[in-house]
């Protein structure tokens, strides 16, 4: 990182805006971000006053600082998409996406008001962004008994006036990354892997001309984007998976190219690493990768509902823009609707919200020592633990307030999942479009408040 003051890079200068969930209200916000200056945060509906942040550091692709005037922290990163994410703090920790503005423009004014119940905000999202299908909902553990609530509203598809229904399944994209992660630790509790093995003992015969660069990694390593593995095969490999005759056969492959891309410095997002977790599961257990899955994962943690790729007919329709136009088409059922079926455990898994929010308050409960059934205490608050430094642990990020958080798309959809390591909650939220980011946002903290009020109560 470099001193505030420091010329950030050119990605960050200029002006963001955005709008933040806080409490029961929707606040418009602008960042200004210049050459030589710490940044300038504007609240549009609070008078629109400059708040000069007085410390913290601006890198290349994030900026971290406090505002002691309002006792606040801003904490956001550059995403692949050109949006300023992370959170913004004031006591707790909310989640904030910026976009750029134009030259005096402000964010829209949100049509959505104060923060509602549950089904308002799936109900007034739904409509406001025209999603066509959006769902929300939170699972808590009160006393001995786990209790929750699911909010849906839309339709199937854009052509497809049925409406959704509770218990339908919805693609998680990269939320997957933790359910991989899980079942790598039933492994290793079991002996199979470790997570300090060197990739060059866990992959050396299945890439045998692997570079040197990644010979003295760990599983660890590859599970955190600790290696500097690029992110993704080559477009004209990616394309390739699709004559793969398995997924199986395809992550074979997979990991012979994977190993011979030249690494890249710092933090690199994981989805090489867990395609290539997933085949290493299979090399060390003779099963693929997906049998694994039900077996370790989905059946025990009573995620019945999970399967891979897209949801079968009769389920919301993930939907693109076409390319002339931009009007929101729906993708359909088989396989062109999915990343390659071999890229599964970085990313293909369908599953009904309800059966996620089990898997997230699994997690939390695990967290808390409470289902050293499943898995060791050390185990599960391992896999929550980022590398020094970092943010990212094992498919989740540690976001400043302390929760657990990921989200996934296969850029059909958009999906969140949350859940609290202190506290017996997982909150939930998925669209069948992937640029639903603010409508998400709202059912995400709508959910959280509904959540905590119902823990209250206990």
């Amino acid at each position: 990182m470099k001193s505030a003051q420091a010329k950030p890079a050119a990605g960050l200068e200029g002006r963001w805006g955005g709008q933040l969930v806080a409490g029961s209200v929707t606040l418009r916000l602008v960042l200004v971000v210049q050459d030589g200056q710490l940044p300038i945060l504007y609240s549009i509906d609070q008078g629109a006053q400059p708040i000069l942040a007085d410390s913290g550091t601006v890198g290349e692709t994030s900026l971290d600082v406090t505002f002691a005037t309002v006792k606040g922290r801003l904490a956001l990163k550059l995403s692949e998409k050109g949006f300023l994410e992370g959170t913004w703090s004031q006591g707790n920790a909310l989640p904030l996406t910026l976009s750029r503005l134009a030259e005096g423009a402000v964010p829209e004014q949100s049509g959505l008001k104060d923060l509602g119940d549950l089904q308002v905000e799936v109900n007034a999202g739904q409509a406001k962004y025209k999603i066509p299908a959006l769902v929300g909902g939170f699972r808590v553990l009160r006393g001995k008994a786990a209790e929750g609530r699911e909010a849906v509203a839309g339709q199937l598809d854009v052509t497809d006036q049925t409406p959704v229904r509770q218990g339908q399944l919805w693609h998680v994209g990269s939320i997957t990354k933790s359910m991989t992660a899980t079942l790598v630790a039933r492994l290793v509790e079991r002996g199979l892997l470790a997570w300090d093995m060197k990739l060059a003992d866990a992959f050396g015969a299945l890439a045998p001309d692997m570079l040197p660069a990644y010979r003295d990694r760990t599983l660890a390593h590859l599970m955190t984007g600790q290696t500097g593995m690029p992110t993704n095969l080559s477009p004209f490999d990616m394309l390739a998976q699709a004559g793969a005759d398995s997924p199986r056969d395809g992550r074979m492959s997979w990991v012979k190219k994977a190993f011979a891309l030249s690494p890249q410095t710092g933090m690199v997002y994981p989805n090489n690493g867990y395609v290539l977790a997933g085949a290493l599961c299979e090399a060390v257990t003779g099963k693929a990768y997906e049998d694994l899955m039900v077996e370790e994962v989905f059946t025990p943690l009573n995620m019945v509902s999970a399967g891979f790729g897209p949801p079968p007919s009769g389920n919301p329709q993930g939907h693109r823009k076409a390319l002339l136009g931009g009007r929101l088409m729906a993708v359909g059922v088989d396989a062109g609707a999915d990343n390659p079926a071999s890229m599964a455990p970085a990313g293909g898994v369908h599953i009904s919200i309800p059966d996620l929010l089990t898997f997230g308050l699994a997690h939390a409960l695990g967290h808390q020592g409470q289902r050293s059934d499943y898995l060791k205490t050390e185990t599960w608050r391992y896999l929550h633990t980022p590398p020094p430094k970092a943010d990212y642990a094992f498919g989740w990020v540690e976001r400043p307030d302390g929760s657990l958080w990921h989200n996934g798309s296969n850029t059909y959809w958009l999906a969140e999942l949350s859940f609290d390591p202190e506290k017996p909650v997982a909150i939930a939220a998925a669209a069948n479009r992937f640029d639903a980011v603010e409508a998400l946002g709202r059912v995400m903290a709508a959910a959280s408040a509904e959540a905590m009020t119902r823990l209250a109560k206990s």
